[in-house]
């Protein structure tokens, strides 16, 4: 018996898997350096195209920003993948760049160095990791997949450098599973990004539970009717806004207005408001806003009329 569940798990660790090329979402968390807060954003895999003779997967960005009822969807990358070379390359088309750089080389032996530039963002970063170990994850323990994968960690060769890739086969990277951050910051070791949920095919195989409330715009759940609840009144208002957060939405951190255009309006740090709260919106001009709760892991979105 022994000899063969260790069999069937050799087995399967034999086994390469690629990451899911349809019906597969990507939660992440990222910092954004313009409104000083982490954002909830979307990675999803939608679509083929030919590039130089090479085939790719187009992957999309969905952001929810200014509000969960305008949600834009921008082409983010290109992604091709070679199970037979256990590799993985990106066109980082959110950069403007049009040639691949190598982003997971799954066929390296612990030890080795590879070079994986797709996760090099400044010219003050590093393209050279190693990969440090190999283990094996049981699924079932952070997700809804029965079964073992591999897992993966690559460190940074750069001095002093905290960067990592910590990647389980087939489901995503600690972090952020395709290269997500600018030329400008680089890699930031005190606001990263880290990947919240993995839903394929209406399944989660990487998640927290309750599923509902980590996975998709993080406690904006379509399914989760009470953290939808944010109540603001008078709406519309002309002078002072009552604002009341639903009971299960915890640690709010940052109120942002924000204008049909996307950009930010007004800022109020909340962290110390209570769960109802006043504020003073006399002074914006009549017309369509969109108010949003922030906190550390979520945020809450509702529409605003300002009218005098």
């Amino acid at each position: 018996m022994l000899f063969a569940l260790a069999f069937s798990f050799n087995a399967a660790a034999q086994t390469y898997y690629p990451l899911p090329e349809e019906n597969a979402y990507w939660t992440v968390l990222e910092f954004d350096y313009n409104t000083w807060q982490y954002n909830d954003v979307i990675f999803t895999v939608m679509g083929d195209s030919v590039i130089n003779n090479l085939n790719y997967k187009v992957v999309y960005r969905l952001d929810d920003y200014p509000t969960i009822y305008d949600t834009i969807s921008t082409l983010h990358c290109f992604m091709r993948q070679s199970v037979e070379e256990k590799k993985i390359w990106f066109i980082r088309n959110y950069l403007g760049e049009t040639q691949e750089k190598l982003g997971y080389d799954l066929s390296a032996a612990v030890g080795d160095t590879v070079s994986l530039p797709a996760f090099q963002f400044s010219v003050f970063d590093d393209s050279l990791f190693y990969l440090a170990f190999i283990d094996s994850i049981d699924m079932s323990f952070i997700g809804e997949l029965n079964e073992y994968r591999k897992f993966y960690v690559f460190f940074s060769l750069k001095y002093g450098s905290s960067m990592s890739l910590e990647f389980i086969e087939g489901i995503k990277d600690y972090r952020s599973t395709f290269p997500n951050l600018d030329i400008l910051s680089g890699f930031d070791p005190f606001h990263q990004s880290e990947t919240v949920c993995v839903q394929v095919n209406g399944s989660f195989w990487f998640g927290y539970e309750p599923y509902n409330e980590n996975c998709g715009f993080l406690a904006v759940g379509l399914d989760n009717s009470e953290l939808n609840m944010l109540e603001v009144f008078p709406n519309p208002v002309s002078n002072i806004l009552t604002v009341r957060l639903p009971e299960g939405f915890k640690y709010a951190e940052l109120l942002t207005i924000y204008n049909t255009l996307g950009e930010v309006i007004m800022q109020k740090d909340i962290g110390s408001a209570g769960n109802s709260f006043a504020i003073d919106v006399s002074t914006l001009n009549q017309g369509l806003y969109f108010l949003n709760i922030n906190s550390h892991s979520s945020n809450i979105s509702v529409k605003l009329i300002i009218k005098h």
